[in-house]
């Protein structure tokens, strides 16, 4: 079951355990309260899951341990440990960041229109052709211009990429089927208006040196329909919602890094 250890979490951080309503059980003298377990029945049921016996009692079970261990660890003294107080600071964190975010993103749900959007924009930058594609990186313009003079003659793609190339990832210059995206913008365009069989008429200058590039072969891909995909778009927008609204709570806030003495 998800989550159970937050169960052992949230106990350890200090969530009264202590009668609100009937207890469902009684640990060394310490009720359950009967709320924690249809809370927890309750996040289950929203995420698709069912409200069943044996779902209740392995929450039940949790929260048991989840007393146990609490009451061990105090007459351990472990709740005074600073490794303990540090781990307990950050988890309490973590879980009210979570709370913060979950109350924002229900403020401000993510739209179909914006998953819509995205969903259209990473097709278009994705595209839907791949190309399979071989280059010679070299240092400089000019062994770049005598190589492409040297493949007007007639000479192999293959063995002069075998000879000149300094790409440490493609000895023989074979980068295999890939899609534009995946390369730096020049070396993309460049291979983009490339024909089957051609190779670039001049070098291609990118920030690791000069290419020669050469197409060999290219194929149509299809593009997961937006019902494939639009869980995962909604569920990376809201990751991305959450974050920006985490990062305008510090800058909103007043921070001091005073100097070290």
């Amino acid at each position: 079951m998800k989550k159970n250890h937050m169960l052992v979490v949230a106990s350890l951080i200090g969530i009264s355990l202590s009668v609100q309503a009937a207890p469902i059980a009684i640990v060394d003298g310490q009720p359950i309260d009967g709320k924690l377990q249809d809370q927890w029945i309750a996040e289950i049921v929203s995420n698709g899951g069912k409200d069943t016996p044996e779902a209740r009692k392995q929450i039940l079970d949790n929260l048991v341990t989840a007393a146990v261990v609490e009451n061990v660890a105090k007459k351990n003294n472990l709740m005074d440990d600073p490794k303990v107080k540090i781990a307990l600071d950050y988890a309490k964190f973590k879980i009210l960041q979570e709370a913060l975010v979950r109350a924002d993103r229900a403020k401000h749900p993510i739209s179909d229109q914006a998953v819509k959007d995205r969903y259209e924009t990473e097709k278009v930058a994705l595209g839907t052709k791949e190309y399979e594609v071989s280059h010679i990186l070299v240092k400089d313009e000019k062994t770049a211009n005598d190589l492409i003079a040297r493949l007007n003659k007639g000479e192999d793609f293959s063995k002069l990429a075998k000879e000149f190339t300094t790409d440490p990832g493609s000895k023989d210059g074979y980068l295999g089927w890939n899609r534009p995206v995946l390369f730096v913008k020049p070396f993309a365009e460049a291979m983009k208006n490339l024909k089957n069989g051609e190779f670039t008429p001049k070098p291609v200058k990118t920030e690791f040196g000069w290419h020669v590039i050469k197409v060999q072969n290219t194929r149509d891909i299809p593009f997961p329909t937006f019902d494939a995909v639009k869980g995962q778009i909604k569920e990376a927008l809201e990751q991305k919602a959450g974050e920006d609204y985490l990062d305008s709570l510090v800058k909103a806030s007043k921070i001091e890094y005073p100097k070290a003495k």
